[in-house]
C-alpha cells in the first residue's frame, strides 16, 4: 500500500461500513468507492485490492486506539486508576468506531493470516493492561496474578462488552456510553461475582 494523505485516510474510514453490512466477500471495490467517494482507479493506485483495504482500516483504528491506550496509562494516577483509564479509552475508541469493531470481530480468521494486525492488537489491547497489572503488583493496588490470563480476561470483557452495546446500538455513533460501560467492566473485574454479604 501506498502512503495516503490524512484527508484520504478519513475518506477510507467510510469504508468499514461496508465491509461491516456485506461481509469481505459480498464488498467491491465499487461499493468502496460509492461509500468512499473515492474514484475507483485511485483506489487501485494506493490498494492492491479490497484486502489491501480491510488491512488499512484496521491497522489506522488499531494505531489509534494503542495512541489512546498509551495516552490513558501515561499518567501518575496509581496503576488500579489507569487501568480504568485505558478500559475506558478502549471502549470509547470501540465506540467512536462501530463499524471498524464489527468487521474486526467478523474477519477474526482472516486476521490471524496477517500477522501486522496480530501485532497492533497487543499493541492497542494486551501491552498495556500487562504493564498495568505488573504496576498495580508492584505499588499494590492490584494483587499479584497470571498475566496472560488477566490480560485476556480484560480483552474479552472489553471487546465482548463493546460490541454487545454496538449491535444495540444500530448504527448510532458514538454508539454507548464508553464511561459508563468501562465502570461495569471494571467493577466486575476488580470486585467479580461473589456476594457482598
Amino acid at each position: 500500500m501506498r502512503p495516503i494523505s490524512d484527508d484520504m485516510r478519513t475518506s477510507m474510514r467510510g469504508a468499514a461500513a461496508v465491509f461491516a453490512e456485506r461481509g469481505f466477500d459480498g464488498t467491491t471495490m465499487e461499493a468502496l468507492r460509492e461509500v468512499t467517494g473515492v474514484p475507483t482507479s485511485t483506489l487501485y493506485y494506493y490498494f492492491e485490492g479490497k484486502e489491501q483495504v480491510l488491512t488499512f482500516l484496521l491497522e489506522d483504528w488499531l494505531d489509534r486506539t494503542a495512541a489512546a491506550a498509551a495516552e490513558a496509562i501515561a499518567t501518575e494516577r496509581t496503576a488500579k486508576e489507569r487501568l480504568g483509564d485505558l478500559v475506558a479509552a478502549q471502549l470509547t475508541a470501540m465506540a467512536n468506531d462501530p463499524a471498524t469493531c464489527q468487521v474486526l470481530l467478523a474477519e477474526l480468521g482472516r486476521i490471524d493470516r496477517l500477522p501486522h494486525i496480530a501485532e497492533a492488537v497487543q499493541s492497542a489491547f494486551h501491552r498495556p493492561v500487562a504493564k498495568l497489572l505488573a504496576d498495580g503488583a508492584a505499588d499494590r493496588h492490584l494483587r499479584s496474578v497470571d498475566v496472560d490470563v488477566a490480560t485476556s480476561v480484560l480483552y474479552g470483557a472489553v471487546i465482548i462488552s463493546g460490541l454487545h452495546h454496538i449491535i444495540d446500538a444500530r448504527d448510532e455513533v458514538p454508539a454507548f456510553d464508553a464511561t459508563e460501560v468501562a465502570a461495569s467492566v471494571m467493577d466486575l473485574v476488580l470486585h467479580g461475582l461473589e456476594s457482598e454479604e
